[in-house]
């Protein structure tokens, strides 16, 4: 009888660890897939070193200082909010173009140029909707979040030569 309720103990909790370990497997592959998709869409904040290269964080980010930081009204945000989806997919559809270039050099010079005349037209469209005192204070946080993501890469790139001269 005792030899039963071993045998019986011993195969549940095998089934119990097997079932746990499982779950857990099965939810970490989750979480990795639905990050690489998240970034894979662009459409992450970026922090560190991508928020100085990657225009969709900036403009991510510039929404959040004009929602926060500026603080403007929820009128002004739905007049405004149709500005920034449309310059979102254009920079996207950008991107795209270049990764799927053959001339990748080419490409990107072509990706800094179109990048710099979306903004352009991005910023004018946004002068015609909010007012001078807006518009000067969410260039300055802009300009403030660009100056810290330059500062974080340098200092990552810094420390990763460090890091490889003393290997």
């Amino acid at each position: 009888m005792k030899k039963k309720w071993f045998v019986l103990s011993a195969i549940a909790i095998i089934a119990i660890v097997g079932m746990f370990v499982f779950e857990n497997t099965a939810a970490a592959h989750r979480e990795v897939h639905n990050k690489r998709q998240y970034r894979d869409d662009n459409a992450r904040t970026a922090r560190g070193r991508i928020a100085a290269i990657n225009p969709v964080a900036a403009l991510n980010n510039s929404w959040i200082d004009l929602t926060f930081g500026v603080k403007v009204d929820t009128e002004t945000l739905a007049k405004v909010h149709p500005i920034y989806q449309k310059t979102r997919e254009t920079l996207q559809t950008q991107i795209k173009e270049a990764r799927e270039s053959d001339e990748k050099r080419a490409a990107v010079k072509k990706l800094r140029e179109s990048v710099k005349e979306t903004q352009t037209k991005f910023y004018a469209s946004l002068k015609e909707i909010l007012t001078e005192e807006q518009m000067t204070k969410l260039t300055e946080l802009t300009k403030n979040r660009h100056t810290e993501a330059k500062k974080r890469a340098n200092q990552f790139r810094r420390d990763q030569r460090e890091f490889r001269r003393h290997r």
